[in-house]
C-alpha cells in the first residue's frame, strides 16, 4: 500500500478553506495543526511550535518569527509572505521547518500567495498542494462581514469607512485608515493564489463544485470534485465513502462559517455595487470560468 500524501491546503481567504479541510478529513487525513489537548493549545497561544494555520495572526505571533524581527535577522534572510490580506514576512528557513514537519497522512492549511521562493519551498518539502477558490464577489461579501467583527485586527479600519469605501479598500487594497497597515486587495490576492496553477502537484477546486446541494450547488458536481481529490491523492474509495463525504461535507461548526451558500453577493450588494465589483473582478472571473 502506498504511503499517504503530505498535504498543503492552500486557499484564498473566505473561499471554503474549512469545507476543503473537512472533506479531506472525511477521506481519512488528519489536521497537523489541530490541537485538542490543553498543553498544545497553550503552546499555540504562546506562538510555540508549528502554527495551527498558516495565516496572519498565528504566524505573526510565532516566537521565532518575532525574534527574527526584533534582532533584525529578517533583513538578512530570504523571506516569504504568509497570508493574503495582511502578509507576514517569514524567513524561508522557519517556514521550511513548518512544512517539512507535516507527517504522511496529514495536512496543514493556510493562505500562501505564490512567489518563486514559496513555490521552491513547497516543492522541496515534497507536498501535494490542494487549493480552493470561489466567486470573488462571494468572497468579498464574506470578507466584509468577517473583517467588521469587533475582534478582527482590521475592524476599526473598515468600520471607519462608509460602505462603498469599504468595498474599494477590500477589492483594490490600500492603507488602513486607522491602523496604517498596508492591506492587499482581493484582486491582487486572487492573482497571487491563481498563480499556483503553474506549479506541479497542484489541484485547484471550485467552492461552487464542492459545496453540494446544501450550499445551493449540485450533488453531481460535488461528487465529481471529491473524486478529483481522491485521484489527486491516489485514493481509491468505494462509492459508499464518496456518498458519505457528500452527505457530510457541509459543516457549520467552523468559527469562520457564516452562510456557505453560492451567490450570496446577489442578495447583499446593490445593483451599482454589483456592476462595479463585476467590472473590477472581470479578469479573475474569466480565469475561474476557464477552470469550471
Amino acid at each position: 500500500m502506498p504511503q499517504p500524501q503530505r498535504l498543503l491546503i492552500n486557499s484564498m481567504p473566505k473561499s471554503g478553506t474549512h469545507l476543503l479541510t473537512h472533506v479531506v478529513s472525511l477521506l481519512g487525513y488528519q489536521d497537523f495543526g489541530r490541537h485538542d489537548a490543553l498543553w498544545p493549545r497553550i503552546k499555540d497561544r504562546l506562538g510555540i511550535g508549528t502554527p495551527v494555520v498558516l495565516a496572519h495572526l498565528r504566524v505573526k505571533r510565532h516566537w521565532k518569527r518575532r525574534l527574527y524581527g526584533l534582532t533584525g535577522i529578517d533583513g538578512q534572510r530570504e523571506t516569504i509572505p504568509i497570508d493574503v490580506t495582511l502578509p507576514v514576512q517569514v524567513p524561508v528557513s522557519l517556514a521550511a521547518q513548518w512544512l517539512h514537519a507535516i507527517p504522511p497522512g496529514h495536512y496543514l492549511s493556510g493562505h500562501l500567495p505564490w512567489t518563486e521562493a514559496t513555490a521552491r519551498l513547497v516543492r522541496a518539502a515534497g507536498l501535494k498542494n490542494l487549493m480552493i477558490v470561489r466567486d470573488p464577489r462571494d468572497v468579498l461579501v464574506s470578507f466584509l462581514h468577517f473583517v467588521t467583527r469587533p475582534q478582527h485586527v482590521l475592524s476599526r479600519d473598515f468600520l471607519s469607512l462608509p460602505p462603498d469605501q469599504r468595498l474599494i479598500l477590500a477589492v483594490d487594497g490600500g492603507q488602513g485608515p486607522h491602523s496604517g497597515a498596508p492591506i492587499m486587495g482581493l484582486r491582487q490576492g486572487f492573482e497571487s493564489i491563481l498563480d499556483w496553477r503553474r506549479e506541479p502537484d497542484v489541484l485547484l477546486l471550485r467552492f461552487e463544485a464542492l459545496i453540494g446541494e446544501r450550499g445551493d450547488g449540485s450533488t453531481a458536481a460535488q461528487r465529481d470534485a471529491i473524486r478529483d481529490v481522491c485521484q489527486f491523492l491516489a485514493l481509491h474509495p468505494d462509492d459508499s465513502l464518496i456518498e458519505h463525504v457528500c452527505q457530510h461535507a457541509f459543516d457549520t461548526k467552523a468559527a469562520t462559517f457564516r452562510r456557505g451558500k453560492i451567490g450570496a453577493w446577489e442578495d447583499e450588494l446593490s445593483p451599482s455595487q454589483i456592476d462595479w465589483c463585476t467590472e473590477r473582478f472581470a479578469p479573475i472571473l474569466d480565469q475561474l470560468s476557464a477552470t469550471a
